[in-house]
């Protein structure tokens, strides 16, 4: 059974329940070992991931500014966090798949779930968030 690192649990836990329920299953089904690069983002961090380039919404437009988080950045990890957009297609039906069992429990009334790689403008790998349906 796989368990998160310390800072990934760290980073999941300033998130919604919803998605630390998502990403605790998921670890467990992915193909790949997952790595939480961010939950909450405050102002300043906002305004760094916009200033480097990782965000175009400045705080606190982004998901990732609400408290807690409706959005958290996952990547794979291999050897390191991956930025292999293959490895993000090989991670994402695992995703989708642990928040369609979620739904079969009712989990997820309400919500809906976002990936950032399906964004035709600025896709985002790492990027899911939950939205209220």
């Amino acid at each position: 059974m796989r368990s998160w690192s310390t800072r990934s649990a760290e980073r999941l836990a300033t998130c919604h329940p919803l998605l630390i329920e998502l990403f605790t299953r998921a670890l467990q089904s992915s193909p790949l070992d997952l790595t939480v690069l961010c939950g909450h983002r405050g102002r300043r961090e906002q305004e760094f991931a916009v200033a480097r380039g990782a965000s175009r919404l400045r705080w606190p437009r982004s998901a990732h500014n609400s408290d807690p988080s409706l959005a958290v950045d996952v990547a794979p990890w291999v050897g390191g966090p991956s930025w292999d957009w293959a490895h993000y297609h090989e991670i994402a039906p695992a995703i989708r798949a642990a928040w369609a069992e979620m739904e079969a429990g009712g989990l997820t009334v309400g919500w809906r779930l976002v990936w950032g790689g399906d964004w035709a403008r600025f896709p985002d790998g790492p990027h899911w968030e939950i939205r209220r349906a």
